[in-house]
């Protein structure tokens, strides 16, 4: 297709593209700080980049994307935009029921800004699911290519965070023109026994929200967690290879779900 996101489109082309397929990818991110070194919209860019290249391989149509995600502690530093989680639950429900309307019956969310925002896009691709009938699914490049992601790291425990070794890796391959790599800070957060970021370190677990304060100080001066400096563009390569694939997988999956809607009506 020449074309691939939805507001390219005529409502002609988009009614004709519905006779024959039925798949739509939903690429939600923020804009939130992400050390000095990458730019402030990481991880919108990120879910851009993945839908855009899974859309080629895959023949299906893009939604616009979204640039805001729950992001409170980020608000610590300069230039983030954070939306309330009731509002991404919201907005994210809303867009889904306007396609299903449509007749769009299987619909992928990549969710950029990783694990975030997954409790209230959870939240709303779960009640849309079984209000509507429609095949949805929330791909995280936190854990749709884990396998890869393991092998690939080399920072040690604690190194995986934020603005760290595999997203700065994964940018430096996508985005390389807004990667300053020269300013990448390493922050490798105290041990603790429960409250760990780094999501590939085998660990009991417990979640402690952020303040901005803790988060200010826990991230000072780069407002980075990890290790960031053993980032290359080879990694980025090799990670962004692994997403596409398990993406394209999970598209041809959905294509093969059975899927009956239940009657829809717009949100007025």
């Amino acid at each position: 297709m020449k074309k691939l996101y939805l507001h390219e489109w005529s409502w002609e082309e988009v009614r004709d593209y519905l006779k024959k397929d039925s798949v739509i990818i939903l690429p939600f991110g923020s804009t939130e700080q992400h050390g000095l070194h990458l730019p402030l919209g990481n991880d919108a860019l990120v879910a851009i980049r993945l839908a855009e290249d899974a859309a080629r391989a895959t023949k299906t149509i893009v939604a616009p994307p979204c640039w805001f995600g729950w992001s409170p502690h980020h608000m610590a530093y300069p230039g983030t935009i954070s939306i309330m989680p009731e509002t991404l639950t919201r907005l994210l429900y809303e867009v889904l029921r306007s396609l299903i309307f449509h007749g769009f019956k299987r619909l992928i969310v990549i969710n950029g800004h990783r694990k975030a925002n997954l409790p209230p896009m959870e939240i709303a691709c779960s009640r849309i699911r079984n209000e509507t009938g429609a095949y949805v699914t929330i791909a995280d490049p936190f854990f749709l290519a884990e396998i890869a992601a393991r092998q690939i790291r080399e920072s040690p425990p604690g190194g995986i965070g934020h603005a760290e070794e595999l997203e700065t890796s994964h940018m430096m391959h996508i985005f390389p023109e807004l990667v300053d790599i020269k300013k990448a800070v390493k922050n490798l957060p105290k041990k603790k026994k429960f409250h760990v970021m780094d999501p590939y370190v085998e660990a009991d677990r417990a979640f402690t929200p952020s303040t901005l304060e803790s988060f200010r100080k826990a991230t000072q001066p780069s407002g980075v967690t990890g290790d960031p400096t053993l980032s290359t563009a080879e990694k980025g390569r090799r990670l962004h290879q692994a997403l596409v694939d398990n993406l394209v997988e999970l598209i041809k999956m959905a294509r093969k779900e059975k899927v009956v809607l239940k009657p829809v009506t717009p949100c007025f």
